[in-house]
């Protein structure tokens, strides 16, 4: 007998047994109690989440001996009984002429729907009511849907539609507007790994936490990609228990340890051990975006267990997160993705600010220490902390008798300290500020243009303000204003570059595209 996979092994045989969508089985069981089903249904969600078995599922109720006896006798029943799997039209459904399931992806055209649907209007064989179950059913082409329409809004009274698809943006209109939706979620990784864990037990399969937790986070909220990983682990392995690193090995990807390992040599600034993990992993087959796709992951699960999201560790992960996506893009677009990646992780041990950065990391051993050249009785504050305290110390003493204005002064160190920090962007965007004045509590920033005073507020206001407040050590309120040109100046500009020479428009239209709407003049003109 052939093997069965564990997906259609372990589907769904009542309401109840549908994982992570409550917020779908308990409205459809009283839906079924009260006998209110409605003559449509389109069912929305990722691949996995149990759309076509929530489909199935109502197909059977509403031809269930249990369920038609309940409404004889006025009574309801709990979804642990619905369907109850055990009547003669529960029993043969699969075989039911009255149950049709057509895949829509791979039937399209408007003359498969024909044949489909020229049935409808025969009276059913031999259940009370003919279910069709689509999917894919935005796959359908145009002509398609029109032949649909009006038989999905005036059914007969015996027939009852679930369709079914992946992506609800491409279902028109028209179809929408017909049936009831139902929008399935995304399961939870807590959910799927619990449920792994029930089918390893039915398998004599002992599931490791962390095995059934990886297993779990690689399925993305699909119970179905879940359980054909766990296939895949389950039918390759000779052992009773599966261990995270059977895991790892035997679907091919990078251990925890490694990504651990190499996380601890960038914070090391080893460089030669970084080149040597990469080389290793890419050695064994896995491509140089997966693994950048790896670590950041990795580098995200670190970063949600930190308490302080102001710390520099927490800075640590930011940084290599970032540094990381664009390295994925530009591999994307590169024929040389190997060394991308290398040049990104060796870049990174580079970085100032992950110096003396200790990182915290829940593991069932913990991680060698970090050699240190001079033991101390007191660990050392990290350097940019270090820095910080200098500049306040500078600004103190220099007082209102420095020669630069009190506004100056701080906008001079802020510049400084995201300098230190390697926060280029930041930096950038303090290089456009004009002029800065303090006055008591509030610290007004003048920028060139409109656009610019935009992009700091939405972008780095709270940034800026939390250094400036460690700075001061008291929370200072920031104002940002623009010195665009008025409206009428800059239709005079707008003017003048219209009758210069073909040249000097140009020049002057980079000119504006590079400083934003400044004031220009023509020197050749009177």
């Amino acid at each position: 007998m052939a093997y069965e996979a564990l997906y259609t092994r372990t589907r769904p045989q009542r309401l109840s047994q549908l994982v992570g969508q409550d917020h779908i089985s308990l409205p459809l069981t009283r839906a079924i109690n009260q006998n209110r089903l409605a003559h449509a249904y389109l069912l929305v969600g990722t691949r996995g989440t149990g759309k076509t078995s929530t489909a199935r599922l109502m197909a059977k109720a509403v031809n269930c001996d249990a369920v038609q006896a309940a409404h004889a006798e006025d009574r309801a029943l709990s979804s642990n009984d619905i369907p109850c799997g055990k009547c003669d039209a529960c029993l043969n459904f699969d075989r039911s002429p009255d149950n049709v399931e057509f895949d829509a992806a791979s039937n399209r055209s408007v003359e498969d729907i024909s044949r489909l649907l020229s049935t409808v209007y025969l009276a059913p064989m031999q259940s009370r009511v003919k279910t069709f179950i689509i999917d894919e059913v935005h796959m359908l082409s145009f002509e398609a849907v029109n032949s649909i329409l009006k038989l999905i809004e005036e059914p007969p009274d015996n027939v009852i539609f679930f369709l079914a698809t992946t992506e609800y943006n491409k279902v028109p209109l028209t179809i929408r507007s017909r049936c009831q939706i139902l929008n399935f979620k995304l399961i939870a990784q807590e959910r799927i790994a619990d449920y792994l864990t029930k089918v390893g037990a039915h398998l004599k399969l002992d599931i490791e936490k962390e095995a059934a937790r990886k297993l779990a986070r690689l399925a993305k909220g699909s119970m179905r990609d879940a359980l054909t990983l766990l296939d895949q682990c389950y039918s390759m392995i000779d052992e009773k228990v599966l261990t995270l690193a059977l895991v790892d090995e035997t679907l091919g990807l990078v251990a925890d340890s490694d990504l651990d390992g190499l996380i601890d040599a960038i914070r090391a600034k080893d460089r030669l051990k970084i080149s040597v993990l990469n080389a290793k992993v890419l050695a064994s087959g896995i491509t140089a975006i997966d693994f950048a796709e790896e670590i950041i992951t990795r580098a995200r699960d670190l970063i949600t267990k930190l308490d302080n999201a102001q710390s520099e560790e927490f800075y640590f992960y930011e940084r290599m997160i970032e540094l990381l996506r664009k390295s994925v893009v530009e591999m994307r677009a590169s024929g040389i993705a190997d060394i991308i990646l290398e040049t990104t992780l060796l870049k990174l041990a580079s970085d100032a600010m992950f110096e003396s950065v200790a990182v915290v990391r829940p593991s069932a051993q913990p991680s060698a220490p970090v050699e240190k050249s001079a033991p101390s009785e007191k660990p050392s504050a990290p350097p940019v902390e270090d820095e910080m305290k200098k500049m306040r110390a500078e600004l103190e003493k220099d007082g209102d008798s420095s020669a630069k204005a009190p506004g100056e002064r701080v906008m001079q160190f802020i510049k400084k300290y995201f300098g230190e920090t390697k926060r280029v962007n930041v930096k950038s965007m303090l290089d456009l500020i004009k002029s800065a004045e303090l006055e008591g509590d509030k610290l007004t920033l003048t920028v060139q243009t409109d656009f610019n005073k935009k992009s700091f507020d939405e972008t780095y206001r709270a940034t800026v303000e939390d250094a400036v407040n460690r700075l001061l050590e008291r929370q200072i309120e920031i104002a940002v204003n623009s010195i665009e040109p008025p409206p009428d100046k800059k239709k005079n500009t707008a003017s003048k570059i219209v009758h210069m020479k073909p040249k000097k428009r140009k020049q002057a239209l980079e000119a504006q595209d590079l400083f934003g709407d400044v004031h220009i003049e023509d020197a050749d003109q009177d």
